[in-house]
């Protein structure tokens, strides 16, 4: 059964996912991992160029927790931009 995936070109991606939620206890944040590990996570990227977005995010860390809504986009969209090439502009079109 497992034979398939063994070899090179039968293989499955690993594929990493990012889970939100939010209950009585607040917002939640899960990175899950191609391992089958999870982890809790206060911020994260992932993908390309994702290092990028975690560093603006660790430099914004103590700014998000009381943040609104819009604040919240806002930062977000500035990790987005910081994972960008320099010649390229994040733009709303």
């Amino acid at each position: 059964c497992q034979v398939p995936t063994q070899r090179y070109g039968r293989r499955p991606f690993g594929v990493g996912f990012l889970m939100a939620g939010y209950d009585e206890k607040g917002t939640h944040l899960y990175q899950l991992c191609p391992s089958a590990n999870y982890y809790s996570c206060k911020s994260m990227a992932i993908g390309a160029r994702s290092q990028s977005a975690r560093t603006y995010l660790e430099k914004n860390l103590d700014k998000l927790p009381d943040s609104n809504q819009d604040e919240l986009i806002k930062h977000c969209m500035r990790a987005l931009r910081d994972t960008l090439p320099n010649e390229v502009e994040l733009t709303i079109k």
